[in-house]
């Protein structure tokens, strides 16, 4: 993603952190929430209505150009001692997963049966971790990326395959729902092709993650996409494999 691009997501995730929505922001700089809704989508804003979002929002430019140089990017992945705080707390795993939601405060306050200073303390540990940043009014600004990864056999995809039977106990047959096994012989080209597809797969789930954060809770639904794809057969099909002869082996013949 192109830099300005990044500039204008992290524009995003700073407005849905202080609760302004495209309403207000468009009101407050006079335009329309139609055009301000195109702006933001098509990525295209002057210098002139970024000073005048940033002065609206109360946001400066350098938080928002912080998370652009390189050397200062949102973490791509957590540690294993970082992964392995959160699943070890419940209340901790699930504030988490709803900062990675972007669910405001008083959302999650709604949705779940947790008290106020609860929240507040694992946001503030979430803070001390590194997951995220505190803001005042109990607003936060995530320190890992929409796409990061979880660590290969790390805390939390043992959890998940701990869990695994719970997320395929469904027929998967609702209209929001699909799964579908697929099995292929494919060249090293093709399969590397795949992989690519799949991680830009993730990245349009992601920015798509971003743009509904705007809406109210009631109109989003919590979706979980599992992407895997690794060589593999059932093991009766393995065992039944013929292997590939060896270069200059002698073929035996089978008795008749």
């Amino acid at each position: 993603m192109a830099q300005s691009a990044l500039l204008v997501e992290r524009l995003k995730q700073e407005l849905k952190a202080r609760g302004i929505t495209y309403a207000q922001l468009s009101t407050a700089i006079g335009l329309s929430e139609a055009s301000v809704k195109r702006m933001f989508s098509k990525r295209d804003l002057t210098l002139v209505r970024l000073d005048a979002i940033c002065a609206v929002a109360q946001i400066e430019l350098t938080d928002l150009t912080r998370g652009i140089d390189p050397e200062d990017r949102l973490l791509g992945e957590l540690t294993e001692r970082q992964e392995a705080t959160l699943v070890a707390d419940p209340m901790l795993f699930l504030a988490a997963t709803c900062a990675l939601n972007l669910s405001s405060f008083e959302h999650i306050l709604e949705t779940y049966t947790i008290a106020d200073a609860q929240l507040a303390k694992a946001f503030v540990k979430l803070d001390r971790i590194g997951f995220l940043k505190l803001l005042p009014n109990n607003r936060y600004r995530l320190l890992v990326s929409r796409t990061f990864r979880w660590l290969p056999n790390g805390p939390i995809q043992r959890y998940f395959r701990q869990n695994a039977n719970a997320y395929f106990d469904s027929a998967f047959d609702d209209p929001d729902e699909f799964m579908v096994l697929l099995n292929a012989r494919l060249s090293k080209a093709h399969s590397a092709a795949l992989i690519d597809r799949l991680k830009r797969l993730s990245k349009d789930i992601s920015e798509q993650h971003i743009d509904d954060a705007r809406l109210p809770p009631a109109q989003r639904r919590s979706m979980s996409l599992l992407l895997a794809v690794r060589p593999w057969q059932l093991d009766f099909m393995l065992s039944m494999e013929r292997k590939p002869a060896v270069p200059g082996a002698r073929k035996v013949r089978m008795p008749r």
